[in-house]
């Protein structure tokens, strides 16, 4: 507990009424005096009362991406029967942002959403988030932990890339028209065969030709991305940031184009997935992602992949860059 700049302005005002009571004995600057030392008592009991047996809960809804804001939903619980008042929520250390809660009931709670920013991404915990009340004359706060427990895994930075990154190229991921099977895209109609599903029947092209014709469809191949990280020590901080926001950024992208995609790191290797919830898998390792020193990647075991295959360098003497000439796109992130 700690005055404010009205609280010392107070405290100094009331040591100047008590010197001047026991200058002059005067009652009624006695009473003064009582009525401000009462005052200041009664701030710091009804504080501390005020404060007392607060609990905060903490729900992150959707995904946080680095140098972005995004919003997380806490629950102020008040497991005391007498209400709390003027209590302020805050957050403190890599993330900012608070909340401000007029009234909370006894023996119950309220909900409020709060904005935060991390710069970075990475892992961040909870224990940053802090109670903070003036209440009730604002001459003394006070500020305490809410004690919350658990951590904020914080995604890299997703930012545009169509300038970066080269259309797809039609002739190396167009779909395979040649190949009969199941899928959607339409080719040729042909005479019907024991064994040909009924529901295909082209009943315009069965009457103009008296046979029984059907609808062929092709079988689509699916189309396939690998992104090969480099991240081998010696790193530059800033350079290796953006090679991971780029790598998440390419993920992103060519997952909602509908691309089966796999990821290639020293040390990690997340195989092919498509959708949002591999997207998030990847996201996950990226967050964490660290240098390392170690010469046992995989990369050099599956160099060799389908569809499409990028290479993002941190640096232009990497060892990685021997595979330069087998990979279809390289990226060196110094140049992001």
């Amino acid at each position: 507990m700690k005055p404010s700049r009205e609280g010392k302005r107070f405290v100094l005002a009331t040591v100047l009424i008590f010197v001047a009571a026991l200058n002059t004995g005067n009652n009624l600057i006695y009473l003064i005096l009582s009525m401000m030392l009462s005052i200041i008592i009664l701030s710091v009991v009804i504080l501390k009362v005020n404060m007392k047996r607060l609990k905060l809960g903490v729900a992150q809804g959707r995904p946080i991406f680095a140098n972005s804001s995004a919003d997380i939903d806490i629950t102020l619980l008040n497991n005391k029967k007498v209400p709390s008042y003027s209590i302020k929520v805050s957050m403190s250390g890599g993330s900012s942002g608070d909340a401000y809660f007029p009234r909370v009931p006894g023996l119950s709670h309220v909900a409020k959403t709060i904005s935060v920013f991390y710069p970075r991404r990475g892992k961040y915990g909870l224990g940053n988030i802090y109670f903070e009340s003036g209440f009730p004359f604002i001459f003394f706060s006070k500020r305490i932990s809410a004690g919350v427990d658990g951590e904020v895994i914080v995604y890299p930075e997703i930012k545009d890339i169509d300038n970066v990154v080269p259309e797809i190229q039609a002739e190396k991921h167009e779909m395979f028209p040649g190949k009969i099977g199941k899928g959607d895209t339409f080719t040729i109609i042909r005479e019907f065969r024991y064994g040909d599903d009924r529901r295909r029947i082209h009943w315009k092209a069965s009457a103009k030709t008296a046979k029984l014709m059907v609808k062929e469809y092709a079988y689509e191949e699916p189309r396939s991305l690998t992104i090969i990280l480099d991240n081998l020590t010696p790193l530059d901080n800033e350079v290796f940031e953006k090679a991971v926001s780029f790598a998440a950024s390419v993920s992103a992208r060519y997952l909602n184009e509908g691309f089966y995609v796999r990821l290639l790191t020293c040390r990690k290797l997340i195989p092919f997935g498509s959708g949002g919830e591999h997207l998030l898998k990847l996201l996950d390792v990226l967050a964490l992602l660290e240098g390392q020193d170690s010469w046992e990647c995989p990369v050099f075991s599956d160099a060799e992949s389908p569809g499409l295959v990028m290479l993002i360098l941190n640096s232009y003497h990497s060892p990685l860059k021997s595979l330069v000439p087998s990979i279809d796109m390289v990226i060196y992130a110094a140049d992001l």
